[in-house]
């Protein structure tokens, strides 16, 4: 009987964290959209211009292959954020024909600095609260999370709407 119970437990603890991965996405996007509201750009760009600082260098072709946009649409974006100075094309030195999108300035200013500064402070200040020995393992369990919600975008993508959409 004990063991049912549990495994009753078990379930339960499965689920309210199931339940708190969608709140933390649910909150994650709102921030988000609250930044890039005070940026002036949309969160499609906001996560473009993430990717953009991270130290690969992107061309419009990898940014519409991680964000599942048209490479039209990545063009017209990249305008969009080089009339505003946020990002510059710059040619490869290896191969003439292949142009990365590169941020326009080693930061993007004071307002990303109010913006970032603090939440990176409030990250740090958060994982110190616990052990290496949970941090290991809620380090194991978000980069199964990624993975996780990559495969999950990837048959998004794939479904025919039209077909499903037809069943009904």
């Amino acid at each position: 009987m004990a063991r049912a119970k549990s495994n009753k437990s078990l379930e339960e603890l499965r689920s309210v964290v199931a339940e708190i991965g969608r709140e933390v996405s649910a909150r994650t996007i709102l921030m988000h959209q609250a930044i890039a509201e005070k940026i002036g750009v949309s969160v499609t760009e906001l996560k473009c211009l993430d990717y953009l600082t991270r130290g690969t260098p992107i061309t419009a072709g990898g940014l519409a292959e991680i964000t599942g946009l048209t490479t039209g649409a990545v063009t017209a974006m990249v305008d969009r954020l080089e009339r505003m100075g946020l990002v510059r094309r710059e040619r490869s030195t290896e191969d003439r024909r292949k142009v990365y999108i590169v941020p326009a300035q080693e930061d993007f200013g004071e307002l990303f600095d109010v913006i970032y500064r603090p939440l990176s402070e409030a990250a740090g200040a958060l994982a110190a609260r616990y052990s290496e020995a949970e941090l290991k393992l809620i380090y194991s369990y978000t980069l199964a999370s990624i993975e996780m919600v990559k495969r999950q975008t990837e048959r998004i993508r794939a479904i025919n709407i039209s077909a499903v959409k037809a069943k009904k």
